[in-house]
């Protein structure tokens, strides 16, 4: 069994539920790295999303942004997509017709929504929490809603990498998910959710997997050397290309039953940290 990299997910898997990477999980890949193992991020979030969360001197060598949307390496950008703008206009004024909390997210300069809706969006995440909801899901809508999204009277509809979706209400966000699905006959992209209560929106025929290849071949890697690592639904099509797939104790269970491994603890468990102390221990990384 040979290792060459690790595809991490970011929420839920390499950040806690304060969205916090735990120190020992940063000393373990940076002594994994060192031994010559390439450490890939694949994650929902865009490049500024990242580079907003991580310390400066993660240890790193690329990333899959955007649920495949675009990656780069730590040297330049490999590869990135963009949402038509027609399509862009077109979904958010729908949102807004069935009052759905939405983030529109540019390459550069973060999330924006339209400041006529910030009641709305406020509304929503004032409801009681189900317990279908990720603790830091709602925690980082507050933290959107307080300071993250720009509030504009005008959005720029161009260089659109993703749109983010969501709603406290399992019920609201299927009606969402069924409108966005049959849109999907005539206008032409994909969707994907990491959680029950969102959905997210990008280029047709775009995925983790999509992004992670394109990555790999940058580095010359085979997915078959990869350990895919992730706790949503939107890692599947990784676990799929990579050859083994390891699902976080706190992924929902359709997840699990397409991994090979389950991490013994939760994310805010230090899950990450122990799966990899415990392959590391035995022998099973290179180096070792």
């Amino acid at each position: 069994m040979r290792i060459t990299a690790i595809a991490l997910d970011m929420d839920g898997t390499l950040l806690d539920s304060k969205n916090q990477i735990q120190e020992n999980t940063i000393e373990i890949l940076s002594e994994l790295r060192k031994k010559g193992i390439k450490i890939f991020l694949v994650t929902g979030r865009t490049r500024k999303e990242i580079e907003e969360i991580i310390p400066n001197d993660f240890p790193y060598d690329g990333a899959v942004t955007s649920n495949g949307m675009g990656c780069y390496t730590r040297e330049k950008e490999v590869m990135q997509y963009h949402l038509d703008d027609r399509l862009v206009e077109h979904v958010i004024a729908l949102a807004q017709k069935y009052k759905v909390y939405y983030e529109v997210h540019s390459q550069q300069c973060g999330r924006h929504a339209l400041e006529k809706d910030r009641k709305m969006m406020e509304t929503e995440i004032e409801q009681s929490v189900p317990d279908t909801l990720k603790e830091n899901e709602y925690f980082s809508r507050q933290k959107a809603i307080e300071s993250g999204i720009s509030w504009v009277n005008q959005l720029d509809y161009k260089n659109i990498v993703k749109i983010y979706f969501f709603s406290m209400y399992l019920e609201k966000i299927e009606m969402w998910k069924e409108m966005l699905d049959n849109m999907k006959q005539i206008k032409l992209f994909s969707t994907s959710s990491s959680t029950l209560h969102n959905v997210e929106m990008m280029r047709e025929n775009v995925s983790k997997a999509t992004g992670l290849n394109v990555l790999l071949r940058q580095f010359n890697l085979t997915a078959t050397e990869v350990m895919a690592i992730g706790d949503g639904e939107n890692d599947l099509t990784m676990f799929e290309l990579c050859s083994i797939p390891i699902a976080m104790k706190n992924a929902p269970d359709i997840v699990k039953e397409k991994a090979h491994f389950v991490t013994k603890e939760t994310h805010d468990n230090h899950g990450l940290y122990l799966f990899l102390k415990g392959w590391k221990e035995k022998g099973y990384f290179p180096g070792y």
